[in-house]
């Protein structure tokens, strides 16, 4: 797992991995660190280098991953609360957890094809962490949790954006922001 702020780095580097888990509360950052990955990426148009997955159409995934883009060098599919890394046993939803048991197997066995043809990202709202994909995400891509920032933390961000935009802040002032906004 890595933290939001290593992983908001590698983007800022240039670093777009082809495995990705983002997950969590703070539904800010995460959205942005995605906006970032799709920057990265580059020209998106929809159905030919851009798909998006729920849990409506998650049983595709497996057959997105495997078409190509058309002429396009990569693909970007973001997967975004499909209820594949939610806590639900094999009684509750048996359908979905040979899916998951599916998608698990294939990232296992074609990271190669993954690699070379597809950016995949997961965003969830919640995850097992003890679950098989999620270990398999963890061990071939990149996982990193959104949990809700300190009042220190975002203090420090906001900051960081009025020096960017030339605006002198003082710290007395970003705590009655804080105080009067509440996260």
């Amino acid at each position: 797992m890595i933290s939001v702020e290593s992983l908001e780095k590698e983007l800022k580097n240039g670093k777009l991995q082809n495995l990705y888990l983002l997950y969590g509360e703070e539904l800010f950052l995460l959205e942005n660190t995605l906006k970032k990955i799709k920057s990265l990426f580059g020209e998106v148009i929809k159905g030919i280098n851009y798909i998006n997955i729920d849990e409506k159409n998650c049983n595709e995934l497996i057959q997105d991953l495997e078409t190509p883009s058309f002429g396009y060098e990569r693909k970007l599919i973001i997967a975004r609360n499909t209820g594949l890394l939610k806590k639900e046993g094999k009684r509750k939803n048996a359908e979905l957890a040979n899916l998951r048991e599916k998608i698990n197997d294939y990232i296992n066995k074609s990271i190669d094809v993954i690699n070379e043809s597809a950016v995949l990202v997961f965003v969830e709202e919640e995850v097992e962490s003890k679950q098989e994909l999620y270990k398999t995400l963890d061990k071939l891509g990149i996982v990193c949790k959104f949990d809700y920032q300190k009042p220190i933390q975002i203090a420090s961000r906001l900051k960081g954006i009025c020096n960017a935009y030339k605006v002198g802040i003082d710290d007395s002032t970003i705590k009655y922001f804080l105080e009067c906004c509440r996260y």
